[in-house]
């Protein structure tokens, strides 16, 4: 069996809006307490003799838990590694600084557990954080052997750290959650317009078709028969109005099919180009499919009327218990089973989908033949 490869470790990314005074933990709120804990061994440095070798201990320190800190907000493998190593370099000077001087020194571990907190791995900070505390009040006992003073230093050392820990991925916990809200919220906007412009084709694409069907008709019949142009004229005019109503009721969100008046629709259409329609009922269409249903009828008059070159067309509906069925069969040429469809086709698919149901299409020697087969009810759905 082939070795398991090695995950590279990464240090926690910060939040993307973790700069000074943005919503999240940013470098500053953890920086800020670098020179406040510093002030004490800096007073302790300036009072000694010499003061160098202290001041340039405070100053590695202080260097350290900066770079660490900016580090984190770095990219790539250089920066994870930079912190690391500025965190143990800082880790090594305070415990040596603070075993050697002693009193005055020992917040030097309540900013190491500042920056083990805003640094290091989360899996990681928790045991650092109480191997600090532990080395802390320890030191902190062998050179002062004062009881009061290894309890405050491990206390702070351990509040500090956890409490900045526990702050920081909280903050960013959120900052996530706000992420991931937005873009939740931009995949529903990208949702509703493929859901907008599946509708619109499916509404115009009908309507149109109508409309050139009933346009040819009025170019054969004239000019010997006037009163049968008339006729259609008026029915394109009708079809327009009501197109128009439902382009607006679609676009305030508001519309939806419905199979009664689909397949009337689809009698007018089917008359109007020379084919003739036979509608098969077996029950009343359940209502949690009969806006599908309409859909289908509509998509499918359209396909017929565009591309079978039919002379007739079935549309047979059956309603069973577990599930509904609707099929429409036309003696025609058009349509391609093997492909996977134009839009029209591709939507009544996803619309299939989401009552949790399918569509098929076949053909044969009589012609090609669309089927669409959904749950009757909302407990087959969730079955």
């Amino acid at each position: 069996m082939a070795a398991r490869r090695r995950q590279p470790v990464l240090l926690p990314r910060p939040c993307p809006t973790a700069i000074p005074g943005a919503y999240g933990p940013g470098w500053f709120s953890i920086l800020i307490w670098g020179p406040i804990l510093a002030i004490d061994p800096v007073v302790d440095a300036f009072a000694r003799d010499p003061m160098w070798p202290a001041l340039l201990a405070v100053t590695a320190v202080l260097g350290s838990f900066v770079g660490a800190v900016l580090s984190v907000y770095g990219e790539g493998r250089d920066a994870t590694r930079r912190a690391v190593a500025l965190l143990a370099f800082q880790g090594v000077v305070s415990f040596a600084a603070t075993a050697y001087y002693g009193d005055h020194w020992f917040a030097l571990f309540t900013l190491l557990a500042l920056a083990i907190a805003a640094v290091a791995p989360r899996r990681w900070a928790a045991p650092t954080i109480l191997a600090v505390t532990v080395g802390g009040a320890l030191v902190t006992w062998l050179r002062s052997g004062d009881w009061t003073q290894t309890w405050t230093t491990g206390l702070t050392t351990f509040l500090a750290g956890f409490g900045t820990f526990v702050f920081h991925w909280l903050l960013t916990a959120i900052a996530e959650l706000n992420a991931t809200r937005e873009e939740l919220a931009h995949k529903a906007v990208d949702q509703e317009r493929v859901r907008f412009s599946r509708d619109l084709h499916d509404l115009l694409g009908h309507t149109l078709s109508v409309i050139v069907v009933k346009a040819e008709v009025i170019r054969r019949v004239l000019p010997g028969d006037t009163t049968a142009a008339g006729q259609h004229a008026s029915d394109i005019e009708e079809i327009g109005r009501r197109a128009l109503g439902e382009v607006r009721e679609a676009v305030t969100g508001y519309r939806d099919a419905d199979v009664s008046r689909e397949l009337d629709r689809a009698k007018i259409a089917l008359d109007a180009a020379g084919i003739d329609l036979r509608i098969v009922r077996d029950g009343e269409v359940p209502r949690r499919v009969d806006a599908l249903f309409g859909w289908v009828v509509r998509e499918a008059t359209t396909n017929v009327i565009r591309h079978s070159g039919a002379r007739s067309c079935t549309i047979t509906l059956t309603t069973g218990k577990p599930s509904a069925t609707l099929t429409v069969v036309d003696d025609g040429h058009g349509g391609d089973p093997s492909s996977p469809g134009g839009e029209g086709i591709r939507g009544l698919r996803e619309r299939a989908a989401a009552h949790g149901g399918g569509l098929s299409v076949s053909r044969s020697r009589r012609g090609f033949a669309l089927r669409v087969e959904a749950p009757a009810t909302e407990e087959e759905t969730a079955g």
